[in-house]
């Protein structure tokens, strides 16, 4: 076998475990998608959410952005990345923990157990201030998860 020959060989095996390795990504991938309602305005990572009713989907694969919500509601439609994950088989209730204070919220963390996944939301620098001086209700809202 010449030269030629051999980089072929060894090219192929090498475009075959990198295929075989990114079915195996896709496969282990789980989404989730779900529904919640808002009774009142909510901060989410970035994204302030007015009161209404919306649609959610979770991309829990180990791609880039791992562990994303996308959040649509009637006028917006937005991507957050969660500050931390745990996949330790939550089986607890499907929702949603808001941290209220006033009138309005921050989510801190999104509960699936139907794919037992946990997302956790950091507070912003300005707002952890805020969040230890004063007295914080927190607030389960539920989720109503899509049946596939």
């Amino acid at each position: 076998m010449n030269s030629n020959q051999s980089l072929r060989v060894v090219r192929f095996a090498v475009l075959a475990l990198v295929t075989a390795c990114m079915g195996a990504s896709l496969a282990s991938a789980q989404t989730a998608e779900g529904k919640f309602n808002l009774p009142f305005a909510v901060r989410w990572g970035q994204a302030v959410l007015p009161p209404g009713n919306y649609t959610f989907t979770v991309n829990s694969s180990g791609g880039f952005p791992a562990n994303s919500v996308v959040v649509r509601g009637e006028d917006l439609t937005v991507k957050i990345i969660a500050s931390t994950s745990h996949d330790y088989s939550f089986s607890g209730k499907n929702e949603l923990i808001v941290e209220r204070q006033g009138e309005g919220g921050a989510v801190r963390t999104l509960r699936l157990a139907g794919v037992g996944l946990v997302l956790y939301y950091r507070a912003p620098k300005a707002e952890r201030q805020i969040l230890a001086q004063a007295p914080v209700l927190t607030q389960q809202l539920p989720i109503l998860m899509a049946s596939k």
